[in-house]
């Protein structure tokens, strides 16, 4: 659901209210279970394998993606050199002068001439402001003036397979390739670019769900690069795919013995049971999962948040209670039982929770969102008050966060200050991806301006969209739907982090000309 699909289609007078649904941040399992967590980049579905699933309702506070080893740490070693021109470009970048970052860089480049092109390393800083049009207009320079540089094919290969355009992803990369294979002005470059290449490639066959073909790309790149855990989390899911469990698991294996920030491969193995609605399976692997690794709060709350999926609230609630037993001050853990708390219609007890969040650290972003959601349903009229102040204050510090300027127009709505609404609702149309209970709420909003038609559009396609992820409006979704007439989506049937026959749903995306991602298909370079 992009920005294009609905824009014009709603409007906040007769033009653009869909708009706001932007999209419910659907992902792609294939491509983004691999992506670095690097700026821009659409966050791995929940349900993906070896994908952390964010809190619903929440907001993310961002990471400053301007950095020395974000720009050029595929490029050269930062381990015993400082590059003081890319540090003052990079200052210039984010105080809007363009020139001066783009001069500095051509000192840089001038001093360090293993450095990407000028306009190469411009077109990452657009990409990181999510400024898909200059990025691109940077791209095609690069194209222009440096044929021989693969990167370039390699940026627009990646923004083509995240926006959706998967064929022209492919002929991209296949471009890439040929010139990889000539490319020797870089010896850490030229590595970067076969594991990107290959990553990629195998990316646009898993989505096709060839997984032959993607199961050979995946073992080059493990060839490669043998200590890269993402290359063994690919493969191990396509030889899932390829109905060798075993292999599977001793990839997932290995991918935690070389980062042990990777998922339990119990975990990993659950959530493709999952997408295969093989609900049995996958309840015994994350069983094992967390009677091999409970203590470990990352399995632990992969195990919770599959329990909600499956609508086991109880059995959540017990698993989240034990995560705050094992870690008292984790914000992760008590995120997690006030969301539970919230789902089972516990306001007091997710009330609770979230303060002793904002206790331990008073700007968690998610906290103080998913308090005024909660805070908004109260019939008080000073609880209602209390919410409106949370919104305003993560709008006020999130200006361009969707899921923020949503929260805080949904509650200005029941307020009663519709006008007021529609400017926080005209910014989320700005400010990228919502994920589905943001969308919600915008049909929420449809419904309460009269717009039913077009809240029951918004709704079908979010909750077929999210599919078996994580959604915490999903009830009140559904009998929204029912009270509007709808229909709701066939049990089992295909959302996001699930392959649908022939494919899968593209990456999370804005859609051209206003923002971009950064790679999604190709994983982060070697060190």
């Amino acid at each position: 659901m992009t920005s294009r699909t609905f824009r014009g289609a709603l409007g906040l007078s007769s033009a653009a209210l869909v708009a706001a649904v932007i999209g419910i941040q659907p992902g792609d399992a294939h491509a983004q279970a691999t992506t670095p967590a690097a700026p821009g980049a659409g966050a791995p579905a929940a349900g993906a394998p070896g994908a952390p699933a964010a809190a619903p309702g929440g907001v993310a506070a961002p990471q400053d993606p301007f950095t020395v080893e974000n720009l050029i740490g595929d490029s050269v070693s930062l381990s015993n050199q400082a590059y003081p021109e890319v540090d003052s470009a990079l200052q210039r970048f984010k105080n809007s002068d363009v020139k001066g970052a783009k001069e500095y860089l051509e000192l840089a480049k001038q001093k360090y001439p293993k450095l990407p092109p000028v306009d190469l390393l411009l077109a990452k800083l657009f990409v990181f402001a999510r400024n898909g049009e200059q990025a691109r207009a940077a791209l095609e320079s690069t194209v222009t003036n440096y044929p021989d540089d693969p990167e370039a094919y390699l940026l627009l290969a990646d923004l083509a397979f995240a926006e959706g355009r998967t064929t022209e992803s492919h002929a991209l990369f296949e471009k890439a390739k040929a010139l990889v294979d000539k490319f020797s002005d870089n010896v850490k470059r030229q590595q970067n670019f076969q594991i990107r290449v290959l990553a990629g490639l195998a990316a646009v066959h898993q989505r096709r769900q060839q997984w032959e073909p993607a199961n050979a790309l995946l073992v080059k790149w493990v060839e490669l690069d043998p200590d890269s855990a993402a290359a063994h989390t690919r493969l191990g899911e396509t030889q899932f795919r390829l109905k060798k469990p075993a292999e599977a698991f001793n990839e997932f294996k290995k991918a935690r013995e070389l980062n042990t920030q990777s998922n339990h491969p119990y975990v990993v193995l659950g959530q493709l049971f999952t997408q295969d609605n093989k609900l049995d399976e996958a309840r015994k692997a994350f069983e094992q999962a967390f009677k091999e690794d409970g203590k470990n709060e990352a399995t632990a709350r992969a195990y919770a948040e599959w329990l909600i999926q499956q609508d086991q609230l109880d059995k959540a609630q017990v698993v989240a209670e034990e995560m705050r037993k094992n870690a008292p001050t984790s914000e992760n853990a008590l995120m997690l039982d006030g969301l539970v708390a919230k789902m089972r219609n516990d306001a007091a007890g997710a009330e609770e929770a979230l303060t002793q969040v904002l206790s331990i650290n008073p700007s968690n972003a998610g906290a103080i969102n998913l308090l005024a959601l909660i805070l908004s349903e109260s019939p008080n009229l000073a609880q209602q008050e209390k919410a409106l102040r949370y919104a305003q204050m993560n709008a006020e510090r999130f200006g361009n966060n969707s899921q923020a300027n949503i929260t805080l127009a949904w509650i200005l709505q029941k307020l009663g200050r519709s006008a007021d609404a529609d400017q926080f609702l005209q910014k989320a149309v700005q400010g990228g991806q919502l994920n589905a209970d943001s969308a919600y709420l915008v049909a929420k909003i449809l419904v309460q301006k009269g717009q039913k038609e077009n809240a029951l559009k918004a709704l079908e396609q979010v909750l077929e969209q999210a599919g078996s992820g994580m959604f915490m409006y999903r009830k009140e979704a559904e009998a929204l739907v029912k009270e509007l007439g709808g229909t709701l989506p066939a049990a089992g049937a295909p959302g996001a982090a699930t392959p649908a026959a022939g494919g899968t749903a593209p990456a999370a995306a804005p859609a051209a000309g206003t923002g971009t991602t950064l790679p999604v298909a190709t994983p982060s370079a070697p060190k």
